[in-house]
């Protein structure tokens, strides 16, 4: 009966955290072309060298962080559907983990490159934990892959 109970409440977290990522999903397909479109008028008046870095990276940034919540987004659907912990469900934590990392070293690169070069000195903060989460993210897939491992192995001995 616990399992039952544990089962039915991973799928109600899940369920919940699933919708909340689903908005930033439909938030970050909306700034996309926002990006995109927001400095076009810009361009035709000639836009700054650091104008365009600062519109590229905004761009890129928005394309990396929509493929994290993206991967996240299919692991929690994946867990609310009922799949839990299986090969394809941790594939997408560890995925989502290894973007996140992808997504702090842009944003290092981003900062370090507009502070040398075009002197922009608002751009991304990069101790913002960025590289904690995605370390996180990839140490829990990787824990859930040596439990599975584990239970694999018991079931045979049993």
């Amino acid at each position: 009966m616990k399992n039952f109970q544990n089962r039915t409440n991973i799928a109600r977290v899940s369920r919940i955290i699933r919708n909340i990522l689903f908005a930033g999903l439909a938030l970050e397909i909306i700034g996309i072309p926002v990006a995109v479109l927001a400095p076009l008028p810009a361009w035709n008046r000639g836009l700054s060298p650091s104008g365009r870095y600062l519109a590229f990276g905004l761009l890129l940034l928005i394309v990396l962080c929509l493929i994290v919540t993206l991967n996240l987004f299919r692991f929690f659907d994946r867990l609310k559907k009922g799949h839990l912990f299986d090969a394809q469900t941790v594939g997408y934590l560890d995925a989502s983990g290894r973007w996140w990392i992808a997504l702090w070293f842009f944003q290092v690169l981003f900062y370090a490159i507009g502070h040398q070069y075009f002197q922009i000195t608002n751009a991304v903060d990069i101790f913002d934990g960025q590289l904690f989460a995605g370390l996180t993210l990839i140490f829990m897939a990787w824990l859930l892959k040596e439990a599975q491992g584990l239970q694999e192995e018991q079931a045979l001995t049993v």
